[in-house]
This record gives C-alpha cells, structure tokens and sequence, in this order.
C-alpha cells in the first residue's frame, strides 16, 4: 500500500510540531461503521410486545429541556430565542377493551400511576391486574416529577396500539405517540438512548518532550501532547496514568483550536479540564462530558500513559440508504455527509454539537431530508417536527426567528410521503391549523407578512451578506408562506377537509399574485430582496428568494438559464460564504436540472474542506477565507461548529435526487421515478428505501442496469430516449441498458 510521508515541521501557535510517518488508508467517517472503534453492547433488560405511548410532542418537549440543560452545563454561549411547545406532568390514557378470556394485564410508567378500572380506581401501588372475559373501560392518570408522563401496558388483546386515547385534561383526546424501540418498561422514553462507542487515537501529535513508545505515552516535565481521535462526537475521555504532578486537558474540534492558550476563546467550559492532581500510583481519570476530535494534554511533571480512549455517546441508527460510485472523492463526501448527520442526532437532529447542542427548527426540517432517507428514525423527525411547531395556541409572543415554523409544515410533507401514513399529520394536527391561524392573523393587505423587535427577526441561513435584513418584509419568507397555504391544502385535502382546502388554497393563489407583482424583477429575471421595516423596497438579490421560488413553481422556468448563467453567479459572495440553507437550495439545483454544477459547488467547497483534513462539515464555509477565518464566527476565534448536521444533507441530497434521480409522486405516494445521472461516473450501486421496502440499484454507463422493486409500489426509470422509459408494475428483478 502506498505510504504518505506526513514528516513536517508545523509551526502554530509557536509550538513546533512533528508527526510521524503514517500508512495512508481509506478510514471509515462514521464510527459505527469503523473497525477501529468497539461499540459496547447495552445490559440486556425484558421487552414486551407492547411500546410506550405519550402525549403527541410531549416527548420532544421533555428531551428538549433536558438538551437545554446539558447544553447550558457544557457550552459557554446559549441563546434560544423563542416558546416552544410547554412540558406537562400529567397525562391520561384510556381504551376500551374486550377480552374473551381472562388475561393478565400489566403497566408500567414514570411517577404515580392510577389505574381506573371501569370507573373503580386501583392502588397506585398496583402494576398488574388481572382482567375478567367481557368488556372494560380503563383510564390510566399519569402524574410525574418533571418526567415524561408515558404508559407502556402488557396483556393479550390490550397492548394494541390501536384504539388508545390520550388527553392533558380528560376534554380533548387524539391518538398517542409511540415508538417500536421503546419496548422496555423499566427504561422510559426520556431517558439516554445512545449507545457507548470506545474511540481509539488515531494520531498522537507531540508538542513537547513526549516520548511514545512500547504501547505507553511518556510525557516529561512541561510536556504537552494533542491526541486526535479523528471522529468529532460527544462523551467522556478516559485514561490511566501513572505519575507525580498536575495533567491538565483541553478539548477541541480542531488543532487550531487545541493550541489555544486562552481559554477565554472556547466555545465549551474548560474550568472542570484544566487541573487533575496525580497520586504517584496507577489512577484512572475521566474527563467530564464534550465535544471533541482533538485533546491537548499538559503535564508540569513527569508521568505515563498507559491507555486512552474517547468514550463517545452515538446514537443507535440503520444504515438504511447505501450509495457508492467508481468515484473516491464522492464516495467522501456521501460518508462524511451521513457521518456529520449522525453525529448530530441526540433525541434530534441538533445544531452544532460542539456550540449549543439544542434543536432548532430549521436545521431540523433540512436534516429531515437526508435523514429520513440514510436512518429512517422516524422519532427523530417527529421530535424535530414538534420543536419546530409552534406551541399549542401560539401568540405573536411567542415568536424568537419567526419564519423557523414555517418550516414545520415542509417537514410534515417530506415526513408522510416517507413514511406512508397520516399519523404524525394526525397527531399534530390542531397545532398545525393553530399556528398557520397565527400567521394569517398577522398577514397585511397584499398577504405579507413582517419581522420587527422585539422578535428576532427572520434568518433564511448565515449567508447574508447580501440581505436580506432580519426586520422587513423579505420576499423569500412570502414564498416560504405561500408554500406552507399549498400544503395545508394539500393536507386539508388528505384529512377529507375540503371546505378548509379550498381556504387555503385560494390563500395561497392571493399570496402568490402579490409575490409576483412586488418582488419579481422582469429586467433582472430575480426576485428582489423585499420591503425594509420601514416600508423601502431592497433591490438587492440574494440567492434566498430565489432558490425558493425554485422549489415553490413561483420561479418562471424559461428563465433558468438567466438563474443559472446571470443572477446567481453575480450575487457576490455567492460560492465563498455557505451556510446551512444549502439542503434547499441543492433540491432547487437539482429541479432545475442543474446537477452537475451542483457536483462542482459540492467538489469546490465540502470537497475543499475534506481535503483540508475534517472528517465532518461545518455550521458555515468560507472556503476562500485565510483559515483562522474560516474558524471564526460570532466574532469568536472558535465559534464555528465544525460539525453541524444540515450540512451534512447536500451531498447525501444531490446523490438521492440529482445522481440517482429519485422523485415520489405526491398524489399516488406509491408511485416513484428514478432518474439516473451518471455524468461522468461508470457506475452507481445501493439501495433506496421506501415505505415498501427497498429499491436496490446497480447503473452502469456500459452494459447492463439492474434494478430490484418492492411489492406494492410501482417504478418509472426514465431514460434519454422517452420510448425507452420503463415502468415496472410488479415486485422483481429487471435488467436493462442506460441511454444517455
């Protein structure tokens, strides 16, 4: 195997580091996918046939407080502007049931449970109870000390799912949340779920007067070593020392960032890292929890290493989409791109791990669109669904970014058509009809709608150079609100609410004529930034309105060329400041037909960024920037998150809907096209998952194609030549030949 010689002299931060030669290989991004790395099994605990059932959105609320605790305890600077959906510690659950025979029915859940059996109610201290043949009517109050309040039941004919209730106040009732992977009675839904992987160094970096050999880190008096675990996750460093003295440790995502001196920079506490005091015997230490790829150790004498590791919480995931090409650098950026995703799933997709740690609702909606394909956690996107609604009877006070909602109902779409069935639609339905009621209620003559203090304003992403502002009338969020009238429509209609689908439908076709005639610029072929707050039209163009209007229809589409050759190429800073919106605007590249430019966008800056040697992508990209620059942000030397989810959606994006073509129909959900693009690949293979099952894939430019589909779906492959497009009605095994 070829060798990469790495001896070089680096001088950063007037510290002279040296690293050894090493054997160039191809490692795996994630870490569950790493043999390098062990994962260690759970302890095993009994499951029931049956799962745990909550107030839908309740769970999310819950996990959120909790992330907002860790977050606050570990991150240095917090701000989470906005209400969202309120705790409750109170839920009840009822069902009526009939049994034939007798059954044993059993019950488990948080806090004080009080089951009330055909109106007689039962010790709370009771867990089972043994049901009589015949018809009984149970009610379950659940009153819980902060916790999630969730029932799990256990008994022939009454764990079904089907036909349970759940209420706040025993007035209202809908149908429960619930989830197959929380099937164990004494682990409930709000407790940790991630699984413990053991993370080896995959580097050591000497600094100064350290000496590694024979298995065992010697470090001298004023030593200083940076170990790079290369996976950038969440948990606790381990080690065993043996020594006199003082070790102290810094953490960081990276090696700028590990030689810094001044703590004051740091984006995550350091006070708990920076003094360990060592016995003279063999101690264990372990470091409390954070973010990391790099950690810098001092000594001030000297004293061994015998063993280190980073034991890192990952959550537990299916590899479900599998991809891979002829093309290495592609292969990276598809890897690196789930591996960045996962990394930031914890009860969500979060923001940056290493920053805040916190669910925000756009964030969340544009990982949704990578991750329900390459995971498929369901839950996952239900709790960032929730986070990104507004709470249950929103007020204009409740408002922190107020066009982050408007991303929810995007999310709700992309989650029915992935998964199938109404249920989350169904389960949150009231909130959604309240908060699009908001925002109707707050729409001006022309159906606009305004940001002003002391609100935080609208945020389309962090490339606004351009604008637009954060208080005004912005285009791009009247076509976000427009797109939100068409598929409240588009549910109403699903719901069989015709009455309120025609509402929103001629909402939407008002909204539509004003966006036209005060933001489009005929000459330009752009829509125009907006109204300022104070009522003057911006005719700056940034990319935001236009990319929506890309995905909404409302882009006139005999004008792509100018979009594409003219207007996007001319709004400056364009391609050097990249933020995380880019999910979307990929998708409009793709509808536009514009994939290969998108391949280049993704090879000049994610692959830029590869290459520079980062194994998960950032909040923001400004590439071109000289490289403490590209780390800055907040005006903070560290405040970029170098490992930020939604960033992680673009390559996985343009590999689903760009290379392979892949499209749903939205009104025969059963109906999907695949697309092939090889351009300059020589072949594609993996699979696609679909409420079916999976569609498996091998295109060739030469030769034979093969395709595997499901039952119950149909298959349209779509070729160059139309008479030679397939379509595939039946469950098998088809060959066929690529015309491009």
């Amino acid at each position: 195997m070829e060798l990469r010689h790495l001896i070089c002299l680096l001088l950063i931060a007037g510290f002279s580091i040296s690293v050894s030669t090493v054997e160039a290989q191809i490692k795996a991004f994630d870490p569950l996918l790493d043999s390098d790395c062990k994962v260690l099994q759970p302890a095993e605990v009994e499951n029931w046939n049956s799962t745990y059932m909550w107030y839908p959105g309740q769970l999310a609320a819950h996990l959120q407080q909790i992330q907002l605790k860790e977050s606050e305890a570990r991150c240095v600077n917090v701000d989470y502007p906005g209400n969202f959906n309120r705790v409750s510690s109170l839920s009840f659950f009822q069902k009526k049931v009939k049994v034939l025979h007798e059954v044993l029915m059993k019950w488990e859940g948080s806090g004080t449970v009080q089951c009330v059996m055909d109106d007689r109610r039962l010790d709370t201290k009771l867990r089972e109870y043994l049901l009589e043949p015949g018809t009984h009517s149970l009610l379950f109050e659940v009153q819980t000390n902060g916790e999630l309040p969730a029932l799990i039941i256990h008994g022939e004919g009454i764990e079904d799912y089907n036909g349970w209730q759940v209420s706040l106040n025993k007035e209202t009732w809908c149908i429960p949340e619930t989830d197959s992977r929380y099937n164990r009675p004494m682990v409930k839904p709000d407790a940790e779920q991630e699984l413990t992987v053991v993370i080896f160094p995959d580097k050591y970096i000497p600094l100064r007067n350290v000496d590694c050999a024979n298995g065992k880190i010697e470090l001298g008096k004023h030593a200083r070593l940076v170990v790079d675990f290369r996976h950038l996750e969440v948990g606790c460093v381990k080690l065993e020392v043996t020594g006199n003295g003082y070790l102290s440790f810094s953490v960081a995502e990276s090696p700028e960032e590990a030689l810094n001196e001044d703590i004051r920079g740091n984006e995550q506490k350091m006070k708990p890292l920076t003094s360990f005091a060592l016995t003279g015997e063999k101690q264990e230490i372990t470091l409390p929890e954070r973010a990391l790829r790099y950690l810098k150790i001092a000594a001030d004498n000297p004293c061994a290493i015998h063993s280190i590791q980073f034991e890192a919480k990952v959550w537990p995931v299916d590899f479900q989409m599998q991809f891979e090409c002829d093309s290495e650098p592609l292969n990276h950026l598809w890897k690196a791109g789930i591996a960045t995703l996962h990394t930031s799933m914890h009860n969500f997709y979060l923001d940056g791990i290493k920053r805040d740690y916190l669910p925000w609702s756009m964030d969340a909606i544009v990982s949704m669109l990578g991750g329900d394909y390459v995971f498929g956690d369901r839950q996952v996107s239900r709790n960032g669904l929730s986070v990104a609604l507004m709470p249950a009877y929103p007020q204009t006070t409740d408002w922190g970014i107020v066009d982050y909602p408007l991303h929810a109902l995007i999310g709700f779409k992309q989650e029915y058509m992935r998964y199938g069935d109404l249920s989350t639609s169904l389960m949150y339905k009231e909130r959604i009809l309240q908060q699009m009621a908001l925002y109707e209620s707050v729409q001006d003559e022309n159906g606009f709608i305004t940001a002003q203090p002391p609100t935080s304003g609208f945020i389309p992403g962090w490339s606004k150079k351009m604008g637009p502002e954060d208080f005004g009338t912005p285009a791009y969020v009247q076509i976000l609100l427009y797109q939100n009238f068409v598929i409240g429509g588009y549910f109403a209609r699903l719901w069989k609410e015709n009455t309120l689908a025609r509402h929103y439908e001629q909402c939407a076709e008002k909204l539509r004529s004003s966006i036209m005639e005060h933001f489009w610029d005929d000459e330009r072929k752009a829509f125009i930034n907006g109204y300022t707050l104070v009522g003057k039209k911006d005719m700056r163009i940034s990319h935001h309105a236009q990319y929506w209007a890309v995905l909404t229809d409302l882009y006139p589409k005999q004008y792509y060329d100018d979009l594409f050759t003219k207007v996007l190429p001319s709004i400056p800073y364009y391609t050097e400041y990249i933020s995380y919106e880019k999910g979307y605007e990929c998708l409009a590249y793709i509808k536009a037909g514009r994939i290969k430019e998108m391949i280049a966008l993704l090879d000049l800056v994610w692959g830029d960024w590869l290459r520079q040697g980062n194994t998960r992508f950032p909040e923001n990209f400004s590439w071109n920037a000289p490289l403490q620059e590209q780390l800055m942000f907040y005006g903070r030397p560290f405040g970029l998150s170098l490992c930020h989810g939604a960033n992680g959606v673009p390559p996985i994006v343009t590999v689903l809907r760009g290379i392979l073509g892949f499209s749903q129909s939205d009104t025969c959900i059963s109906e999907y096209t695949l697309n092939p693009h090889l351009l300059d690949l020589n072949w594609v293979r993996g699979r696609i998952p679909v409420k079916e099952g999976y569609i498996t894939f091998l295109f060739n430019k030469e030769g034979n194609s093969i395709v595997e589909v499901p039952d119950n779906c149909k298959l349209r492959i779509l070729q160059k030549a139309p008479q030679k497009t397939l379509i595939l009605n039946k469950q098998g095994s088809y060959k066929f030949v690529i015309t491009e």
